[in-house]
């Protein structure tokens, strides 16, 4: 009778100890998913804003003429939405944040809005005109969901122009 209470003892705390790893086992589980769901979170913020940072580069470095921005880009023939001459750029990128095309269903959507200081329309000669703070507010937003990533405001000043006398 001594061996059969020792029998159920061992067994009663083999089914314990099985127990514990299984809980331990689920958590552990549950900290991989969490952990890796961080990851790709971080990873596309990440590379949000170095395409939002690259287009403020190029918007300052262009003088804030984003006719001379979309030249860089090929945004005219593939995506309808851009108009440079209301201040509006649409770029898009694959899942591996390679430049694509409208017709090949972009995973994200870089936009950029140029406006006046009071977020007014520019008119067309805003770039040549001396005088305007143009506002390029620039962000991108996954083009499934429309969840916005990553946004970044750039001013630009054109400064008045003397010309030339004789």
């Amino acid at each position: 009778m001594k061996t059969n209470s020792k029998t159920s003892l061992f067994l009663m705390e083999l089914i314990i100890v099985i127990l514990f790893f299984s809980i331990a086992s689920v958590v552990c589980v549950q900290l991989f998913v969490n952990a890796y769901s961080t990851n790709e979170s971080t990873k596309r913020t990440t590379q949000g804003t170095v395409i939002v940072q690259g287009l403020a580069e190029q918007f300052l470095g262009c003088s804030g003429d984003l006719n001379a921005v979309s030249l860089l880009y090929d945004t005219d023939e593939t995506y309808p939405e851009t108009d440079t001459a209301k201040g509006i750029m649409v770029i898009g990128y694959d899942s591996d944040w390679l430049e694509t095309s409208a017709d090949k269903a972009p995973a994200y959507l870089a936009n950029i809005t140029v406006t006046d200081e009071n977020g007014n329309a520019l008119p067309e000669d805003a770039w040549s005109t001396g005088g305007t703070m143009m506002v390029a507010q620039i962000e991108v937003r996954d083009a499934s969901s429309g969840e916005q990533i990553t946004t970044q405001e750039v001013k630009h000043y054109v400064p008045y122009r003397l010309e030339e006398t004789d």
